[in-house]
C-alpha cells in the first residue's frame, strides 16, 4: 500500500495573497507581510510537490496488473434475443473493475454517457452493496470501523481505480453521471476534479427522492448526482422540454395571446463560422445578424415567416432575433440543477417489486424516470451507448429500453454487476435480480394485479467475468 495523490493546478498569486491577508489579523501572524508569503510562493512554485490535492491510502488490487488473465465468456443460455444485433445490450457478470478493463480493446473512447450508482460508504453493513471487502476492512483483514478516517481511503481507492477507466471508455464529446450521498460527496468531487478536470464539471444534479432523510436537525431532501464532461468543450447543451405556462407579457399585441422569448443563437464569439448553422438573417429594419443559429436556414425562414422571431422594439428593431414562445408550447430549456420530476423512492420500490413479483429484493433502486430524464437532458443521440458499472437491479437498462421505445432509437446500455450474494430474497446474486427485471422487461410480466404488462423487445448478450 501506498499513498495516492490527486492534484490541482495552484492559486495565482494574486487570489493568494487575497485569502492569506485575511490572517494579518490574527494574534501571531504579523510576520506575514507580502515579501514574505511571496517568497513562500516562489519556494511552492518551484518545488515540485504539488501545492494542493486529495490524498489517500492506495489499496492494491489484483487487477492492478496490466494482464491479470481475466476474461468475458458469453454465456448463451442467458442470452435473450429479441430485436436483432443492432439493438443488442450488454450484461456483464463480475467485478466492475477486471470488467471494464475488458471492454477497453473495443469500447475505449466509445462510451457516449456513462451513469452509476456506486456503494454510498455510509458505513452501514444494512444498505443493498455488501462491499465489505472494500469499505471494512483492509487486504490483510484489519477492521475499518464506521467512524475509522482510513474507510474513506479505502473507498477513495475503490472509487479511483474504476472511474480512471470510465474516462477511458468515455467519449471526448461523452458525459459521466455519478449518484451519491452526503458521506463521500465532497471527496468524490475532488477526486473527479483530478480525473476529468475541474474544468469539466458540469453541475451537481439534485433529485428531491420524497420525504427525505432526517436527523435530529434536519431533513435532507435530495440525493447528490454530480457530471462531469470527457471533454467540455466537445459536449453538447444540455437540454429539456417543457410546456410554457408562465407567460403573462405580450409586447407586440401578438393575436395569438402572452409570450416569452427564448435564445436561438450563439454570441459571435462563441459562434463558429464552419457549423452549417452560420448565416445572415436580416431584421425589418434591415439590420443584419450573422452567427451560429440554434436552428436550420429553413426553420429559421420559417420562424420568420410565421412570425414568430422576435426583433425588439421598431422602428429600431435591432434587438438581438429571439425565438417566440406562447402559452401551451413545449420548448428546450436549459434544464435546472433539481430533479423534481421524477418518482419517489417509494414508487420507484414499488415499480421494482411488481415486475418481480416479490418485495424488497434489492431496496432503495433509482426511479427508471429518473435516469431517462438524465439520459435524454445531454440531447445524445439515438444510437448512443450508455455504461452502468454499478448496476444493481438494473435501472439504466430499463430506462433505455423506454427512451428506444418511446422514439424508435437504438441505443445500446452495457451494465456490469458483481455477483454479490443476497439472501431471504430467492435470488441468488444481485446479478440475478438484474437479470431477471431485464428479461421480464424485454419479454413481458404480469403484475402483482394480476395484469400483463407487455415486453418492450431488445436483445441482451450475457457475459460472465472469468480469470483464467
Amino acid at each position: 500500500m501506498h499513498s495516492k495523490k490527486i492534484s490541482s493546478p495552484s492559486c495565482p498569486e494574486a487570489k493568494f495573497l487575497d485569502v492569506c491577508g485575511t490572517y494579518a489579523d490574527v494574534p501571531g501572524t504579523s510576520c506575514l507581510t507580502k515579501k514574505t508569503i511571496s517568497g513562500s510562493i516562489n519556494k511552492m512554485t518551484s518545488s515540485s510537490t504539488p501545492q494542493y490535492g486529495l490524498t489517500w491510502l492506495d489499496i492494491p488490487e489484483t487487477s492492478d496488473q496490466t494482464d491479470s488473465g481475466h476474461t468475458l465468456i458469453k454465456n448463451t443460455s442467458k442470452s435473450y434475443f429479441s430485436g436483432g444485433k443492432k439493438n443488442e445490450h450488454i450484461f456483464i457478470e463480475g467485478d466492475n473493475y477486471p470488467a471494464m478493463k475488458c471492454l477497453l480493446p473495443e469500447w475505449r473512447g466509445k462510451i457516449s454517457l456513462i451513469y452509476t450508482d456506486p456503494p454510498y460508504n455510509t458505513g452501514s453493513c444494512t444498505f443493498t452493496y455488501e462491499d465489505s471487502r472494500f469499505l471494512r476492512q483492509l487486504p490483510d483483514g484489519t477492521h475499518a470501523g464506521k467512524n475509522d478516517p482510513v474507510r474513506h481511503s479505502i473507498w477513495l481507492s475503490f472509487m479511483q481505480h474504476r472511474l480512471a477507466l470510465a474516462r477511458e471508455l468515455l467519449a471526448d464529446s461523452g458525459c459521466i453521471f455519478i449518484s451519491i450521498s452526503d458521506e463521500e460527496y465532497c471527496r468524490l468531487r475532488l477526486l473527479c476534479d483530478g480525473i476529468f478536470g475541474e474544468d469539466n464539471y458540469i453541475n451537481d444534479f439534485m433529485y428531491l427522492h420524497g420525504k427525505g432523510k432526517k436527523d435530529r436537525w434536519s431533513r435532507t431532501m435530495e440525493q447528490h448526482t454530480i457530471c462531469y464532461a470527457k471533454n467540455k468543450k466537445q459536449l453538447a447543451e444540455f437540454a429539456v422540454a417543457e410546456k410554457t405556462d408562465w407567460a403573462v407579457a405580450n409586447a407586440d399585441d401578438d393575436e395569438r395571446g402572452p409570450w416569452f422569448s427564448g435564445s436561438i443563437s450563439f454570441n459571435e464569439k462563441r459562434s463558429n463560422p464552419k457549423h452549417p448553422n452560420y448565416f445572415t438573417i436580416v431584421a425589418p429594419s434591415g439590420k443584419k445578424w450573422t452567427r451560429q443559429w440554434m436552428c436550420s436556414r429553413e426553420e429559421m425562414d420559417e420562424l420568420i415567416e410565421e412570425k414568430r422571431i422576435y426583433w425588439g422594439t421598431g422602428p429600431a428593431y435591432d434587438g438581438v432575433p429571439r425565438k417566440k414562445i406562447f402559452n401551451g408550447e413545449q420548448s428546450l430549456i436549459i434544464p435546472r440543477n433539481i430533479i423534481d420530476c421524477a418518482d419517489s423512492t417509494r414508487g420507484a420500490q414499488r415499480h421494482l417489486d411488481d415486475i418481480l413479483g416479490a418485495k424488497n429484493v434489492f431496496v432503495n433502486p433509482k426511479p427508471v424516470n429518473l435516469v431517462e430524464h438524465l439520459l435524454a437532458m445531454t440531447q445524445m443521440s439515438g444510437d448512443a451507448v450508455v455504461l452502468d458499472f454499478f448496476a444493481g437491479s438494473g435501472t439504466t437498462l430499463e430506462a433505455v429500453l423506454r427512451m428506444n421505445e418511446r422514439d424508435g432509437g437504438t441505443r445500446r446500455c452495457i451494465l456490469i454487476q458483481s455477483p454479490e450474494k443476497v439472501s431471504g430474497s430467492g435470488f441468488r446474486t444481485i446479478a440475478d435480480i438484474a437479470y431477471e427485471r431485464i428479461r421480464r422487461i424485454m419479454a413481458g410480466y404480469t403484475d402483482g394485479c394480476g395484469k400483463h404488462i407487455g415486453g418492450l423487445g431488445g436483445s441482451l448478450a450475457y457475459y460472465i467475468l472469468v480469470n483464467q
